[in-house]
């Protein structure tokens, strides 16, 4: 059996602030690498930047999680797809990525960023006084950077505060290796549900007028 066949991904990491060790030794040996899955199925792994730019540009390669061959890298992953017409963004191939990105491009832009700076700058420091009031030690991750990209995120899709603690607990399982995939899509189905009823039905959320412009935009 070669180094390539004995490849499993994803791959271990020795430090949890850098990528695992495996990652330099495959740039340099084989840059484009046979890996199994853990639902024991070959992957192929592009590890350089120009290589990855090729392949990301080639529209014989698909960002379709609901294909599938496409790669599962947790265990039963599969069971987790969902139907065509509830794909995200980075779900889509193009013809229909075009259209959706356009549809949100704009409050992503740097004037939109900078009105948002704001609020932001709000955020962080709301987070910083309550770990600095809380226990020592304290965990910058539970206090920082789990629940500062989660307000912002519900700040652009017009979230209200009252309900972001759904949103962060939900948002966390969906993207949480270790969560099962029946669960992961679960928590999936709950966001999106919430998402629809704060657009058609904005009374039935926590006292919230209807969504960002992001959300209306893009739905």
């Amino acid at each position: 059996m070669t180094t390539t066949e004995k490849r499993e991904f994803p791959m271990a990491r020795t430090c949890p602030f850098a990528p695992p060790p495996a990652y330099e030794e495959i740039r340099e040996e084989e840059p484009v690498s046979r890996v199994r899955l853990p639902d024991r199925r070959w992957a192929w792994v592009v590890s350089r930047h120009e290589d990855v730019r090729t392949m990301l540009k080639d529209r014989r390669f698909s960002a379709d999680r609901q294909h599938p061959d496409f790669p599962q890298l947790v265990k039963g992953g599969a069971a987790s797809r969902r139907p065509d017409d509830e794909r995200t963004l980075i779900e889509m191939d193009a013809p229909e990525h075009g259209p959706a990105r356009k549809a949100v491009l704009g409050e992503f832009t740097v004037r939109r960023r900078e009105a948002l700076r704001p609020r932001i700058q709000e955020i962080v420091d709301g987070q910083i006084d309550a770990l600095l009031a809380g226990p020592n030690p304290g965990d910058l991750v539970e206090a920082l950077s789990l629940p500062v990209p989660s307000l912002v995120i519900c700040k652009m899709l017009g979230v209200p505060y009252a309900d972001h603690e759904f949103f962060q607990e939900h948002t966390v399982k969906m993207f949480k290796q270790s969560t099962p995939p029946e669960e992961r899509g679960a928590a999936m189905g709950a966001i999106q549900g919430y998402l629809a009823d704060l657009i058609t039905e904005p009374a039935r959320t926590t006292g919230h007028a209807g969504p960002g412009p992001c959300l209306s935009r893009s739905w």
